[in-house]
């Protein structure tokens, strides 16, 4: 098989004809690949400009309605077309946001069928298209020029259409710099906190619709499982979340060999006795004695969530600041790293298990303090400095420094990964024992970062170095074929292959 090679990173032309993909090495074939996604990304971009010209060839009232520069750049020919095949509309639809134009129904019908799409998934294509470039124009731009890929930007788009004006250009303005580089899942939270700070009633509208829609769903398959859906107050998720750990550990004591998965899932059953419950805790508590069960109450640990309140906050709550030092902006420089509020209604932030769950309203904790699940605990937790850093001699973390770290990542640092879920604290300069030579102060701020399992084993046994830039912070990481990669707050960057031959310093290279 021959095809093309990009003759330079970054680039989508000026390739090299006849290259024999199955003979390319390892680092020809990954450049291979990624200028085939470069062009790949190039072309939807360009489809993406011709959905909106589509939408703008069938605007309900003709040409008349097209704005003069786009009718100025249609040639005669399309211009002749679109005004005498004028079909019957039998209905109008507006597809993207606030003030859109609506489009003719059955040009959108035409369009998805072209494209091998359902209605649906052609109307939102073309409202998608017509949104960015309309109401997201520095986003727009991003596309055009390559910076963002155009399945990226529509996942915007289809996030700001219920959007006021407003609050959608706030969006573009935020996002259009940083959204290539971050993941969907930031993207969806970047789009939700401009909500809450833009729009708190319709944030508090859509708390008081999910409200609402909590509920529990079991549908049987014929294979003797069932799947249960479930749609929870975030605290009663965290409880049961919490108490199925507990049981599937019980279980694992005492010889339960199947996966943590499959006990997890046996634990539902015996969560759904609670005399088992109590039984599994006192036959746990007398294992190996010879002592016949007792059946005594639970010691289960409670789960817990943490609440971190904004300054502004404080008053709704009742909380007296005298009382409460440690949140006062006069001792705290670091005081609104942590929240904010949203036209002048508190924000509160909620952690689980290490995972940054997000921005909540107030009115939301109110609802959740209301419905609390018995045992579970909401502790209000300080805002936390990251403007000094903290070192220890020692290879264990203390816990005031694993809590700033884990405040300053808030997802794993690794390129593109962005999991916000359980996690190590990694030393990014291999930790070195000062009996055999080991500097001081090697567990320190700059020197740990957060990295999910996966990614920590990687870098510790797959061949990844990663240093920190002293002068920016910028984490700049390296694959074991020389690829650099930037990871910042704002998100990665990919630097190009073949700038770092593996053993070099990525530092020295980037």
């Amino acid at each position: 098989m021959t095809s093309t090679v990009d003759s330079a990173p970054g680039t989508t032309r000026g390739a090299v004809e006849g290259v024999e993909v199955l003979g390319l090495d390892a680092s020809a074939t990954l450049s291979f690949v990624t200028g085939r996604r470069r062009a790949v990304d190039l072309a939807a971009a360009q489809e993406l400009e011709g959905v909106a010209h589509w939408a703008d060839l069938h605007r309900v009232g003709g040409l008349g309605s097209v704005d003069s520069e786009i009718l100025d750049a249609m040639s005669i020919a399309e211009q002749l077309a679109a005004e005498s095949d004028r079909r019957g509309v039998e209905g109008v639809l507006r597809l993207a946001g606030q003030g859109a134009f609506m489009v003719e129904e059955y040009a959108v019908a035409e369009l998805a069928t072209a494209l091998g799409l359902g209605e649906r998934a052609g109307r939102a294509y073309v409202g998608q298209a017509v949104e960015l470039r309309d109401r997201l124009p520095r986003c727009w731009a991003a596309v055009m020029a390559g910076a963002l890929p155009a399945w990226k930007a529509r996942q915007v788009a289809e996030r700001t259409i219920p959007l006021a004006d407003g609050t959608a250009a706030a969006v573009d303005a935020s996002l259009a710099p940083f959204a290539g580089r971050l993941t969907l899942a930031r993207i969806t939270r970047a789009v939700d906190a401009a909500i809450l700070r833009h729009e708190p009633d319709l944030a508090a509208a859509r708390e008081a619709e999910a409200a609402e829609k909590r509920g529990v769903w079991l549908e049987d398959a014929l294979d003797g499982t069932s799947t249960l859906d479930a749609r929870l107050d975030t605290p009663d998720a965290a409880a049961l979340d919490h108490a199925l750990d507990q049981v599937a550990t019980t279980l694992g004591r005492l010889g339960d060999t199947d996966t943590r998965d499959v006990r997890r899932a046996r634990a539902l059953g015996v969560l759904a006795d609670p005399q088992h419950a109590l039984d599994l805790d006192a036959a746990t508590e007398h294992a190996g004695d010879g002592t016949p069960p007792a059946r005594t109450a639970p010691r289960r640990q409670v789960p817990t969530l943490h609440v971190h309140l904004h300054t502004d906050a404080l008053t709704a709550f009742g909380l007296d600041r005298a009382q409460h030092p440690a949140l006062d902006p006069a001792l705290n420089p670091a005081e609104g790293t942590a929240g904010s509020t949203a036209g002048g209604a508190p924000l509160v932030r909620v952690d689980r298990n290490g995972q940054r769950l997000g921005a909540r309203t107030v009115r939301t904790l109110e609802r959740w303090l209301a419905g609390l699940t018995p045992g579970s605990r909401l502790q209000v937790t300080p805002v936390i400095d990251l403007t000094t850093d903290i070192a220890v001699d020692d290879y264990e973390i203390p816990a005031r420094l694993r809590r700033q770290v884990t405040e300053r990542d808030d997802t794993c640092t690794f390129p593109w990964c962005g999991n916000a879920g359980r996690h190590d604290l990694d030393h990014r300069d291999p930790y070195v024992s000062p009996d055999d030579g080991g500097p001081p102060g090697q567990t320190s701020t700059p020197n740990l970062g957060r990295l999910c399992r996966f990614h920590h084993r990687l870098k510790t046994h797959g061949g990844w170095s990663v240093h920190r830039r002293p002068d920016t912070g910028d984490l700049i990481w390296a694959s074991p074929l020389g690829r650099l990669y930037r990871v910042d707050r704002s998100g990665t960057d990919s630097l190009g292959p073949g700038t770092c031959p593996p053993g070099e310093h990525p530092l020295d290279a980037a």
